[in-house]
Parts: structure tokens; C-alpha cells; sequence
């Protein structure tokens, strides 16, 4: 019903603003900012009465947000100044303060105030507050707008509310040439209903609670721990924790409390028959702690016992499947890479040498019997290797292992993948996860995780759904208390706060497209509006349909993302000698997607999206029924018949971003001495363009990217990190993000947005981590008016919300997508 519409219902401040109707004729909103708080002063007595009047057909509560001295308030009717805006909101708003004709409106939600009524006094803290944003409606003030708001890390979202009087026109939204910019229609979408978005706002609340509550270890203990026999590093006070609380859930050991009635079972009903026998959990310090170590020290405390564990392996018999397992001392570990997988080798040489016997289940040379595995320490393999060993030899499921480690376990939290299924099928009754991001996309992310562990009392997927997740989407009294009990029991996290690392300062700079790159970003953008006009008039099935969108989506944002960082110089395509190496339909690749080994192909094989970096997967077949539009289609690009072979030279344009990463690091290395860069980019292309300006301006310098040999990456990194002559390392995003430690660098430079924040999260965090004794800068590049400030704010939507949100129905995936690209590309287009 219209009466319904967001735009359409009378606000209670509308009672004493009727004067400035007029002047909104002449403004515009630019979208709301989310997430803000007030704390009443004494003028917010003068409202209660008129509170208490107020409909229950009134959603929200809008009030002037006014600058009263150095503070943004809230005002009255008669101009008190009723409640002060929080800090971060300040910050905010004074960004915007000094644009003619820009005014602010707060928004709070009128049912939780009218339900607080006499309760609410001074100094009580009103959350959920957003704030339209209103301006003139002139391109030259909205850009200043957005430009301004883009420099404090702050977004605008759509408003939860508006007068139907006013125009919606968001700046930081990227429209289509000659599209009608009135986004109206998108009022209220952020988050339309009131008690979701207040349930939402309270499970995260809870969560983030939880999260930060794990990092309770006995003190006392650490300091009755005795390094273990071969360890020849000392650890640092949070890896003996963390050893200690491994040992402490593990039985057969002298801080054991897993033989302890330490879990109770009272919360799970009888029927689902919780086994005390499996004990594990998840380590979830965020990157750079060392956990990796803290694993092998594990191992190396509980090298005896395990030695001894095939002597007194009594296994029962399971009907379906009649075959004994062959037990084993070893601890099986499996990481995400080959990559990963040397790393874990390297850190067994540098820590431990000789004390651990070291098998590598990969490639090849790996073992062909379970006999080969049945007198080792360790046990090292990747997440393909495990898919594919489980689809053929099932070697790996042969045997009984004394303990298993997922390393990056998220790799496993979609329960229809290849690894889910064959990590669950391990034998083992010692398991344990290692992530920083245990909820990464959803919350069901750690159902997947609970049914690997299988520790009580939610030892399976869908009973941790059913007595966990549930409760918490219905946000009632005391709904995390499930959550809370199981991750405080089986969960460790910590923050590198406990490091005392040095300070990070964080920078983004705003660039401006050429003449000539702005021809060519409106031409793509043009040829994609045409394409999907010709896919919205066909008479294909909705399936295809959206299917072929989903492709010219992708197909468009990457062509577009690809200028912003090459402007107007041609993708470089593989020259005869660079045969099978990355093109530029191929330049993008993560480590999943650009993995070389055979059996990490197989974890893509069910998959229309890469898991990780959210590329299309287009088969032969696919590629060939949606034609719309591809790379080679657009302007800008080059089709591999007519790109002669590889040539560097910049003579054949410009491009804006890659000259100034180029000019800020020699400044930085001419007024600094001893500065080390490390650079990040989604594109080989990029890349290797800014490899030659580099070598033209005399940086020395080393590169590692999909292309790179294994060999070839050790020796940079080493370079990279010991050799004074070399302080520049560039480096794929997508291959490089994870799992290496670079604290040579102290300046990062992130090249262009990353689709996922958490990977940029991941690429900073290779030089600040442990090891790190300089401050650590960070440098974004951003190109103004572009799908790159679309994705900044895509980043902070992921943030807020995505982290929080339930499991999605199968077949859901190309819906999401969908979705993210309508958000970064073009609000006006379905």
C-alpha cells in the first residue's frame, strides 16, 4: 500500500518543521549515514509529553542535527539543542560543515523512544540514530560531498526515511550515462523494518560481545609450562596460552580436563546421543600470532603419547564402513596452498629442527599406501589434495589420525563443497581449526565448522543450527546464550593488542580520471547499459536471464575496475613465451582460482563463483550461450589475435594511478632511508606496468604473482626481507595475501579496492604482525567517481552486516552476486 512506502509516512517532527518544505523543493538527499548514537542533554526533557502523543503508525523521529560551538546536536522546535551526536558522527558531519546549503536530519526510531518514554533523562544514550544528508542539487557540490565523505572512511547508504517532497540522489552511487539519478524508489531498503534492524543491531552487538570475551586463559598456568624437548625458539606468553589450552581439551597429557566433566551436555536432548570421546576446537587468533607455531609446539609436547597412540588404538567397527583404519602418531595438517604448505615446513626448520619426522601428501611424490604414513610425526597437505585423494585412493580416510588441523579452516564452511566433505570424513578424535575469520561470509559459516570438531554438545551441523543459530535469528531474551556458551568453551581468540605492535596509520588517496580515461570508463559503461537493454527484451527464461546479467555485471565491473588502475595502456596478453600464463581474462586471479596443481582445480569443479574472490566460473559451454559481452567486446581491451607479443612500452597510454604509486614511493625512498614498500594489486597487469616504471625510475625491485614458481617466490620474499638493496615488493593480492610474513615492509600501498574486505584485511596484515618494530602505513588509491568508491561502500556494507546474516537457501549464490554487483554498479538497474 502506498501509505506503507517509507516516503509517504508523516514524521512527528513534520508537526513543528512545516516551514521547511520549501526549502527541501530545492535540495535533494544524498542518503543517510548509519550506525549513530545521541546522548540527551537537558532540553530532551521539554519532548517527553509530545512523545507520548505520538502515533503508533509513525516509524521514525526526525530532528535538525545543528552545530552548537564545536558540537553537533540534536535540536528542538524552538532551537534547544537536545541531545549530542557521538564522536564518530561529529567526525562525520564536520567533514560536510563547511559545503553552502548542507543540512543534516537525524533519524531515531520512534517506537523504541515512545517505549523508553519517562525513562529516557539526561544522559541516556539513544542508539540506532542515521542521518540524511541534504544539499543542493548540483553535480559540482554532490562530487565535493562524496569526496569529502570518502576521506573519513564514511558511506551514505539509503535513507530509512523521506519526505515524498524530496529527491534521493546518492553521489557515492555510481549511475549509467543518461540514467535518471531520483533513487527514490531505494528509500527505506537499507533495513525497512524496525525490529529487524534493532534484532539485527543486537545479535551483532552480542556476537561482537562473545568474540571479544575469548581470550580467557589461566595465567597461573603459563607459567608451570616447560618448553617442550627440541623447541629451540622461546614463545611469546599468548602462544603458551594457547598451547595450554589445546593441551587442556586434549586427554593423555598433564593440563588435561578433557577426561573432566567439563562440558555439559544438559543443554543437548538425550536423543542426539553426545559423544565425550571427541575433543577439539578453534583457535581463532587474527593473523600474525603465530598459530602455526603454536600448533607445532602442540605436536611436539604430545610427541610421545602420539608415538605410543598405535600401540593402544582401539577402534570400533562401523557397518558402513567394515574397513580398519590404520592408526597413526601423525598429526595430519591441512592448509589452503602448496604455498602455505612450505611455510609449515620452514617453520618446523627455523623452530624445531630434527625434533619432527615430516611427510608432504602432495603432488606426485606423495605416499600410495597408508603403511607409508604410519610412523611419522606430521603429515602435510592441501585442501585439493584432499578433495581429490577423497574422491579416488581415500588414502588420507584410510587412516586413523592422532590429531587433524585445518589450517584457514573457513575453507571449509560451505557444507556442499568438496573439502567440507572430505575434511568430515577423517578419522580422528582430536580435532582442531585454526582462522581468524571463523564467521566470515555468514553465521552459518561456524555450523560447518561445529560439524568438522564434533565436540558436545552441538556435534553436528544441523543440530548446532537448530539449538544455536535458530534462537539467535529469533533475537529473543538471552539468544546468544547457546553461542556464548560454546565458543567460551571450545574457542580461543585473541587480537594483536596483546603484541604490542607498533601503531598503524591508515591514508587514502582520491585520484581523478583523465580526459581520456573518462572516454573510455563512459564507453564501457554505455556498451554494458546496451547489452543488458538487449538481455531485458529477449524472451530468454528468468534462469538465463539472470545468468547473463550476472555475466555482464562481472564483465563490466571488471573492465571498469581494470581502467581505473591501467587507464588507457592495453591489458597485456601472454606473449609465446608466457604460453598458459595469465591473460587478460585471467589477469584477476586468486590463489584458489590461479592454482596450477591439478587437484586444486577440483574444489572449483561444483562452483558457478570462485569461493574466494567471487570470479564468474564460465565453462565452455556457459561461455558460449551468454555472447552479450565480454572482455575482449569492450572498448579499451585488446583480443588476444591483435595484441602483438608482450610489450611494455608506456608510450601506449596512460594510466593515472599506476604514475602516482609510482611517484609516492620515490618520494617516500628519497626522504627516507631504510623504508621498505610492500604493493598490492588484483592485476598481473598492474603489476608488471608498474614493474617497468619502477626499472625507468631506478626503484630495484622484485614481483610475485600467479606466475611465479615456488622457487622463484621463496627467493624474492628472502630478498624482500634480508637484502637492504631491494625495498619494493610487488605482489598479487589474490596470491599473496595470506599466510607469509613480511614485516620488512612498514608502507603498504593497496592499489584498488578489494571485492572482499577482509582480503585487504589479510594483505596489511603481512607487515603488521608479530616481528614488526616500525609504525605501519597504509596507502589506498582511489579513482573519484568511479566503481571503486561503489565498492568502498559495498566494503562497509559487508562489514556491518553480511558478518551477522543466516544461511541462505541452496541455488542462492547467483542471487547474491547479483545483488553485490547491482550494489557496486548501478542502484537504478534489476
Amino acid at each position: 500500500m502506498a501509505s506503507d512506502h517509507p516516503t509517504t509516512k508523516r514524521r512527528f517532527s513534520d508537526t513543528f518543521r512545516e516551514s521547511t518544505v520549501s526549502n527541501s523543493r530545492t535540495q535533494i538527499c544524498y542518503g543517510a549515514l548509519f550506525d549513530g548514537k545521541a546522548q540527551c542533554l537537558d532540553g530532551f526533557e521539554a519532548l517527553k509529553s509530545q512523545l507520548q502523543q505520538t502515533s503508533n503508525h509513525v516509524s521514525f523521529v526526525s530532528f535538525p542535527v545543528t552545530r552548537f560551538g564545536s558540537f553537533f546536536c540534536l535540536s528542538s522546535e524552538s532551537g534547544t539543542a537536545i541531545a549530542i551526536v557521538d564522536q564518530r558522527t561529529q567526525n562525520w558531519l564536520a567533514a560536510l560543515d563547511h559545503i553552502p546549503n548542507v543540512r543534516f536530519d537525524a533519524l531515531l526510531a520512534a517506537g523504541s523512544l515512545i517505549k523508553r518514554g519517562k525513562g529516557i533523562k539526561k544522559g541516556a544514550v539513544l542508539e540506532g540514530m542515521s542521518v540524511n544528508v541534504y544539499g543542493p542539487q548540483n553535480k559540482a557540490v554532490e562530487d565535493d560531498a562524496a569526496d569529502k565523505l570518502g576521506k573519513v572512511a564514511a558511506f551514505l547508504q539509503h535513507p530509512r526515511e523521506l519526505s515524498r517532497e524530496v529527491v534521493y540522489s546518492n553521489p557515492q552511487w555510481l549511475a549509467l550515462p543518461g540514467r535518471d539519478r531520483n533513487m527514490n524508489h531505494l528509500v527505506g531498503t537499507y533495513i525497512n523494518d524496525d525490529s529487524l534492524w534493532a534484532v539485527r543491531a543486537r545479535i551483532a552487538s552480542e556476537i561482537n560481545s562473545i568474540m571479544g570475551s575469548l581470550d580467557e586463559v589461566s595465567s597461573e598456568e603459563s607459567l608451570s609450562f616447560g618448553p617442550p624437548l627440541g623447541l629451540k625458539s622461546k614463545l611469546k606468553r599468548h602462544q603458551i596460552q594457547a598451547v595450554i589450552f589445546i593441551l587442556k581439551r586434549e586427554p593423555g597429557n598433564r593440563f588435561s580436563q578433557a577426561s573432566k566433566a567439563s562440558v555439559s551436555t544438559s543443554m543437548c536432548p538425550r536423543s542426539l546421543g553426545v559423544s565425550q570421546e571427541n575433543h577439539g576446537g578453534l583457535i581463532a587468533d587474527v593473523m600474525g600470532m603465530g598459530k602455526s607455531l603454536t600448533i607445532l609446539t602442540t605436536i611436539l609436547c604430545t610427541v610421545e603419547d602420539a608415538r605410543n597412540f598405535p600401540h593402544f588404538s582401539f577402534q570400533s567397527r562401523n557397518v558402513a564402513e567394515p574397513e580398519r583404519r590404520t592408526p597413526t602418531p601423525a598429526t595430519l595438517v591441512v592448509v589452503p596452498s602448496a604455498q602455505l604448505m612450505h611455510n609449515w615446513v620452514a617453520e618446523i626448520a627455523s623452530h624445531m629442527p630434527g625434533a619432527l619426522n615430516l611427510i608432504l601428501f602432495h603432488g606426485q611424490g606423495r605416499p600410495k599406501s597408508p603403511e607409508s604414513m604410519a610412523s611419522t610425526d606430521v603429515v602435510l597437505t592441501t585442501y585439493g589434495t584432499l578433495a581429490a585423494d577423497h574422491k579416488n585412493a581415500r588414502l588420507l580416510q584410510k587412516m586413523e589420525w592422532y590429531r587433524v588441523v585445518l589450517d584457514e579452516a573457513h575453507w571449509i564452511r560451505n557444507a556442499s563443497s568438496q573439502q567440507f566433505r572430505a575434511a568430515t570424513s577423517l578419522s580422528t578424535s582430536r580435532r582442531w581449526c585454526l582462522t581468524g575469520t571463523p564467521i566470515q561470509n555468514k553465521l552459518d559459516d561456524l555450523a560447518s565448522l561445529a560439524h568438522f570438531l564434533r565436540v558436545p554438545p552441538y556435534p553436528e551441523k544441523t543440530v548446532f543450527r537448530k539449538y544455536v543459530l535458530e534462537p539467535l535469528e529469533k533475537g529473543d531474551q538471552g539468544c546468544a546464550d547457546p553461542l556464548r556458551s560454546y565458543l567460551r568453551q571450545h574457542c580461543l581468540r585473541r587480537t594483536n593488542k596483546c603484541l604490542n605492535l607498533p601503531n598503524l596509520s591508515e591514508k587514502t588517496v582520491y585520484l581523478q580520471l583523465s580526459m581520456q580515461e573518462q572516454e573510455t570508463y563512459d564507453k564501457i559503461l554505455s556498451t554494458a547499459k546496451r547489452a543488458l537493454d538487449d538481455i531485458v527484451s529477449s524472451a530468454n527464461k528468468p534462469k538465463q536471464v539472470k545468468n547473463e546479467k550476472v555475466t555482464v555485471f562481472f564483465t563490466t565491473l571488471t573492465s571498469l575496475r581494470r581502467l581505473c588502475d591501467l587507464g588507457t595502456l592495453p591489458p597485456i596478453q601472454s606473449s609465446p613465451g608466457d604460453l598458459g600464463q595469465p591473460t587478460e581474462d585471467t589477469d584477476m586471479l586468486c590463489e584458489l582460482c590461479s592454482s596450477q596443481d591439478a587437484d586444486g582445480s577440483l574444489l572449483l569443479k561444483d562452483h558457478q563463483f570462485c569461493p574466494e574472490c567471487s570470479r564468474p566460473l564460465r565453462t565452455q559451454r556457459s561461455a558460449s550461450n551468454t555472447g552479450y559481452l565480454t572482455p575482449a567486446s569492450l572498448p579499451g581491451t585488446v583480443s588476444d589475435r591483435a595484441m602483438s607479443p608482450l610489450i611494455l612500452s608506456m608510450d601506449n597510454g596512460l594510466s593515472t594511478k599506476l604514475l602516482k604509486v609510482r611517484d609516492s614511493v620515490l618520494q617516500a625512498l628519497q626522504s627516507q632511508t631504510g623504508i621498505k614498500h610492500l604493493i598490492f594489486s588484483a592485476w598481473t597487469s598492474s603489476l608488471r606496468y608498474l614493474a617497468q616504471l619502477m626499472q625507468q625510475a631506478g626503484i630495484p625491485h622484485a614481483q610475485i604473482d600467479g606466475r611465479t614458481s615456488n622457487a622463484e617466490r621463496l627467493r624474492h620474499i628472502k630478498a624482500f626481507q634480508e637484502d637492504s638493496q631491494v625495498p619494493v615488493l610487488l605482489m598479487s593480492i589474490g596470491t599473496g595475501a595470506v599466510g607469509l610474513t613480511l614485516t620488512a615492509a612498514s608502507h603498504v600501498h593497496i592499489i584498488e579496492p578489494q571485492w572482499n574486505p577482509s582480503v585487504e584485511e589479510q594483505a596489511i596484515g603481512r607487515a603488521l604482525r608479530m616481528g614488526q618494530t616500525k609504525e605501519v602505513v597504509v596507502t589506498r588509491y582511489i579513482m573519484k567517481g568511479t566503481v571503486e568508491q561503489s565498492i568502498l561502500s559495498l566494503q562497509q556494507k559487508k562489514k556491518n552486516i553480511s558478518r551477522f546474516t543466516f544461511g541462505t537457501a541452496s541455488g542462492d549464490a547467483v542471487n547474491e552476486r547479483l545483488d553485490d554487483f547491482k550494489f557496486v554498479l548501478d542502484a537504478n538497474l534489476s
